[in-house]
């Protein structure tokens, strides 16, 4: 079972190899290892336990000294009998780091690869995914199988087997950084929840995700019977809300292949099913529409996608009168012109077979956004403002809102459509919206122009979305600092002091 003359003792991997779930002996077995002790020990025990191990080590260029990581991981393979294979990925620093250098690192590994991760790192996922707002699915957690073989040890288990084998784990600084909620719930969240309740949490979050798990599969089981054609929307509109949910996250999963929808999209959707709305945009661009009483996902258009923009994609255009307070454009006239001219279209789309919407420009930012947007909606649109103030003059949203001026219309039973110029924390929009939906319209949707990337504290349904932006402050095509630089033609960083 174990290495000969490795010093593991044979009782410890026969004890730690019962809670894993390895694939039978001899099958291939692609192991993620990136030099931590979590990974090691994964090599470790799928060596023990026959499996023809492949060690795939990732390089994400981000920290200095990953060449003897690479080293440290081609030395264990070889000491185990394992392949060893290694990947060097580019990572541009910028917003969700985290996250992005965890898209580029399973890029480059096989699609069916195993993982380090232990029973801590499923109680940290659940808790992730409980503060992000997801659903049964999320709150499961990672399936136990062979992608996630060793999710029933704990991570001082693995610590311990590294020591036994005489292994000298990397250590990532990074796992410290409390930049990170997931290094924040290690650290703070997880030591307070073992205090208030004076035990472990960690095996209790792992059985309840457990438990979750199988209540989805019946679930899933269940809206799979009911609903065998979730393309059929007189049987979704039908059907109990929490096997149509299911229903439709299925088909719109597998219609992306990707990610799941969101709680929001799929309640769109079920709208659209219901006939209360005639379509939906979805993440990426794509678009539910309902036609002859069935639903179809339609691919998103070749420019016509939500468009996030990066700081190094800053353009230069900044007139000699704004130099020395805005910096390179992120988003020019030209790219804003385009991304309007779909926003018109798919609004056009939307709301034709139904009542056009009463536009509300939330003032003063969205007056430049309003004025090219209704011009390319293709429907007789009656517009109207509202002045809503959380900023003042600042730079930074002072968290109060107030309404400075009201609605001239009336909006009882009509589709209402909020074009706003920017979201960041999204507080002013989520008043905003519960307060035009007190006066009962029939609907009430949002078409933001910016949305910044990470900032939102609530949960938002945006329908349109023009660009995702990096979280900076920035002037132009309508916005402002101190009532300066809306004239700008792009959308401009904003470099100058702080007020």
């Amino acid at each position: 079972m174990a290495e000969e003359g490795s010093g593991l003792p044979s009782t410890l991997i026969e004890e730690l190899l019962r809670r894993c779930s390895f694939p039978p002996e001899g099958a291939p077995l692609a192991c993620a290892v990136s030099g931590g002790p979590d990974s090691l020990a994964l090599l470790v025990l799928a060596a023990s336990a026959g499996c023809a191990v492949t060690a795939v080590h990732v390089d994400h260029g981000l920290r200095p000294g990953a060449e003897a990581e690479s080293e440290v991981v081609l030395a264990a393979a070889a000491r185990f009998g394992a392949r060893f294979e290694s990947h060097r990925v580019s990572v541009v620093a910028g917003p969700n780091l985290e996250a992005r250098a965890r898209a580029a690192r399973f890029a480059a590994l096989p699609p069916d690869v195993a993982t380090g991760h232990t029973m801590d790192d499923q109680a940290e996922t659940i808790l992730v995914n409980l503060l992000r707002g997801a659903g049964a699915d999320g709150l499961g957690g990672m399936e136990p199988g062979p992608r996630h073989p060793i999710l029933g040890l704990r991570r001082r288990e693995t610590h311990a087997l590294c020591a036994a084998a005489r292994l000298q784990p990397v250590r990532d600084e990074s796992n410290d950084d409390p930049a990170f909620v997931r290094n924040r719930i290690r650290h703070e969240l997880l030591p307070l929840c073992a205090q208030v309740a004076g035990r472990d949490p960690v095996p209790l979050l792992a059985r309840q995700a457990g438990v979750l798990r199988d209540e989805v599969a019946l679930l899933d089981s269940l809206a799979a019977n009911l609903l065998p054609d979730p393309t059929d929307a007189r049987a979704v509109a039908r059907a109990e809300r929490p096997l149509a949910r299911r229903a439709i996250r299925r088909w719109l999963r597998e219609a992306d292949g990707e990610y799941p929808p969101s709680l929001a999209e799929v309640d769109r959707t079920l709208a659209v099913a219901a006939g209360t709305s005639v379509g939906t945009e979805l993440t990426g661009g794509r678009r539910v529409r309902r036609t002859a009483g069935r639903l179809r996902v339609e691919p998103a258009r070749r420019s016509g996608s939500v468009t996030p923009v990066t700081l190094d994609e800053s353009a230069a255009g900044v007139p000699s009168w704004a130099a020395a307070d805005v910096g390179p454009a992120l988003v020019d006239a030209e790219r804003l012109a385009a991304r309007v001219a779909e926003l018109g279209q798919a609004i056009t789309e939307d709301y034709a077979a139904d009542e056009p919407p009463l536009l509300v420009a939330v003032l003063k930012g969205a007056m430049l956004f309003m004025s090219d947007l209704c011009r390319a909606i293709a429907l007789p649109v009656d517009v109207d403002f509202m002045a809503v103030s959380s900023y003042g003059s600042a730079t930074k949203t002072s968290g109060v809102v107030r309404i400075v001026k009201d609605l001239d219309s009336e909006i009882e039973g009509r589709h209402v459509l909020v074009v706003e110029d920017i979201i960041d924390s999204g507080l002013t929009l989520n008043y905003l919206r519960r307060y035009l939906t007190s006066r009962q319209p029939k609907s009430v949707e949002i078409c933001a122009l910016l949305v910044k990337e990470g900032e939102q504290r609530v949960d938002l349904d945006l329908r349109y979305i023009g660009f995702t932006i990096p979280p900076e402050f920035v002037v132009g095509y309508g916005l402002d600092v101190a009532q300066r630089y809306r004239n700008l033609r792009g959308v401009h960083r904003y470099k100058g002091a702080e007020t």
